[in-house]
Formats: C-alpha cells, structure tokens, sequence
C-alpha cells in the first residue's frame, strides 16, 4: 500500500475515533438522565412536603379532638348546673346559659373544623400515594437509564480502543517524516488528509490547478493544497 493511501486509512481511524470521543463526552443518553434526575428529586421533594403536611395535619386533627372532649366536658358541667342545681340567682341562670350556647358553638366549629381537616388529610394521603407511584416508576425508568448508559460508555471505549490500536498499526508503517507531517496537520487542522471531489479540495473547497490535479493522477507523491496545506487524495 502506497503512502497516500496509508495516510488516508489512517485519516479514517482518525475521524471515527473523534466520532467516538464526541460520544464519550456528549452520550445521547447523558441529558436524559440529568433531565430525569431533576425529575425524581423534585418529586422527592414533594413527597417530603406532603409527608410533613399530613403529619402536621394529623397533629393538628388530635389536638382538636383533646380540645373537643374539653369543651364537651365543661359543657356537661354547664348543664349540670343548670338543670341538676337549683340556683335562684336569674344572672347566674343567665350568665350559665350564654356560657353553654358559647360552648355549643365552639363545638360545633371545632367538628366542623375537625371533618374538614379529615377530609384533607384523605386528600393528601391520595396525592401521595399517587406521586409515590410515579416515584417508583421514574426511579425504575432512571436505574434502566443509568444501566444502558454505562453499557454504551463501554461500547464506546471498546470501539475507541481499537481505533487507538489500528492508528497506532498504521502509524508504523509510514515514514517517519510523513507521519510527523501528518501529526502536526492533525494538531492544528484536526483534519490532515482530505479527499478530492470534483476537481475541489473537501478541506477548503478550492477549486485546485489542473497542473496540481495531474500530478495526483500520475504519481503517488504527498501533495498538499496550496490553500489549507492539507495532504490531498484522489481515490
């Protein structure tokens, strides 16, 4: 095999294994996982959220019910009074019966209060059953993500591996002074070796001198673009 043609080969190992470091510092499967991430830790925040609700709600649900039994107990003391004693005194009478009417009242509230705090704890019991569903299912989606991510990682070193090798393979057999050529072009162009296509380098896109296209044709010299300097092939 000619030089030209070795120096093209390795021009191609060169471009897949930038092709498979591309990959391995931009995964497709990467922003999913960060998106999904962000998924699963907003939605573990508001479970915790509505954990400390329901239990704040429950809190507050006993505390009623002790403050009720209360009010229920100082309400059969009021009556006790009023319909077990026998008070003469019309502004006691009085005084006792707005006290039981306040109580009733305050009782009253408080049940009202009491169902109305049950019925939001049942409702936010339901949304967190809920989201702890989807929870599960985001986790079980981000575990799959996770797995299949490092599985192409590793496809991707695997397949980086040999491109090291082949290049390394090749790289032996070309003349030293070439290489060092080629070397240096891929350093500052990334792209050392550039195919002719329709009488046109594909590095620049300079249409090259006819002179220039004949020597390609009829020798198998290294002969580079007299605009991008990059070594040109024709097939």
């Amino acid at each position: 095999m000619s030089n030209i043609e070795n120096l093209w080969l390795l021009q191609q190992h060169y471009n897949k294994l930038a092709e498979i470091e591309k990959n391995l510092k931009e995964p497709s499967t990467l922003d999913k996982i960060k998106k999904l991430g962000v998924v699963l830790k907003n939605t573990e925040e508001r479970l915790d959220n509505l954990h400390s609700r329901i239990k704040n709600k429950e809190k507050t649900l006993r505390k009623n019910e002790l403050t009720l039994k209360e009010l229920e107990y100082k309400l059969k003391e009021i009556e006790k009074k009023l319909y077990e004693e026998n008070i003469a005194d019309i502004n006691q009478l009085s005084l006792l019966d707005k006290e039981r009417e306040r109580l009733k009242s305050d009782i009253e509230n408080l049940e009202i209060e009491s169902l109305e705090t049950m019925e939001l704890i049942e409702h936010l019991k339901k949304e967190y059953e809920d989201l702890q569903n989807n929870f599960k299912e985001y986790k079980i989606e981000y575990t799959k993500l996770v797995k299949e991510h490092k599985t192409l990682m590793y496809e991707h070193e695997k397949k980086a591996r040999i491109e090291r090798k082949e290049i390394k393979k090749i790289s032996s057999s070309i003349d030293a002074d070439l290489l060092r050529k080629f070397n240096s072009l891929i350093e500052t162009k990334k792209i050392a070796v550039v195919k002719v296509i329709d009488n046109m380098c594909s590095g620049c896109h300079m249409i090259l001198p006819s002179i220039l296209l004949d020597k390609l044709k009829r020798n198998d010299d290294i002969i580079l673009c007299e605009n991008c300097h990059r070594i040109l092939y024709l097939p």
